[in-house]
C-alpha cells in the first residue's frame, strides 16, 4: 500500500523530468535550426554583396574549408575568398542569389543543408548583360562552440532529365 502511494506521489515528478528533457532537446534543435537559417541568409547576402568580411563570419576560415562548383574546386578559406567571392565581385555588377526548398538535417554538431537556387546577375561588361542560372547546393556546417560555420559547399546545375543526359 505504501509503495503504491509512493509511486503515485513520485510518478508525476518523474514524468515531468522526462518531459522537460524532451523540451530542452526540442528547444536546442530549434535554436540550432534558427542559427543555421541565419548562416544561410548571411551566405546569400555575402554572395550578393561579394562581401568577404561577412563571409568570414559564417565560413570556417582555415585550410579545411572547401567549395566545389562547376568551374573548379576551391580548397581553403583563402581560395574561397578569391576564387568565389573575388570572382563574383569581378565578374558581375549585380548579384541576386535566392534559395528555395531548403532542407536542414542535424547530426549533433554537424548539419547538412540542401536547397535549390536561382542566381540573377549582370555581367561586368559594356552592356551589363543580364544572365540567370539555376542550380542546387549542399552545405556542410559544423558547430564550433556556439557558432555554426560552413565547412564545405558543393553546387551544380539543375538535373539533366532528358533522354541520354546527365551521365
Amino acid at each position: 500500500m505504501k509503495l503504491n502511494i509512493l509511486i503515485l506521489c513520485f510518478l508525476p515528478v518523474i514524468l515531468m523530468g522526462f518531459g522537460s528533457q524532451k523540451t530542452d532537446g526540442t528547444e536546442k534543435i530549434q535554436t540550432d535550426i534558427q542559427a543555421i537559417n541565419q548562416v544561410l541568409d548571411n551566405y546569400k547576402i555575402s554572395i550578393n554583396r561579394a562581401d568577404t568580411v561577412l563571409a568570414s563570419t559564417i565560413w570556417l576560415t582555415t585550410s579545411q574549408a572547401s567549395f566545389i562548383h562547376p568551374r573548379g574546386h576551391e580548397k581553403g578559406w583563402e581560395a574561397i575568398k578569391s576564387g568565389i567571392y573575388g570572382m563574383f565581385g569581378a565578374r558581375f555588377t549585380i548579384r541576386d542569389l535566392k534559395s528555395y526548398d531548403e532542407i536542414i538535417q542535424l547530426h549533433g554538431d554537424v548539419a547538412v543543408v540542401e536547397f535549390n537556387w536561382v542566381f540573377d546577375a549582370n555581367f561586368r561588361d559594356e552592356n551589363a548583360t543580364p544572365m540567370q542560372t539555376r542550380g542546387r547546393e549542399s552545405m556542410v556546417l559544423k558547430k564550433f562552440e556556439n557558432s555554426w560555420k560552413i565547412v564545405h559547399i558543393h553546387y551544380s546545375s539543375m538535373p539533366a532529365t532528358g533522354e541520354r543526359e546527365g551521365f
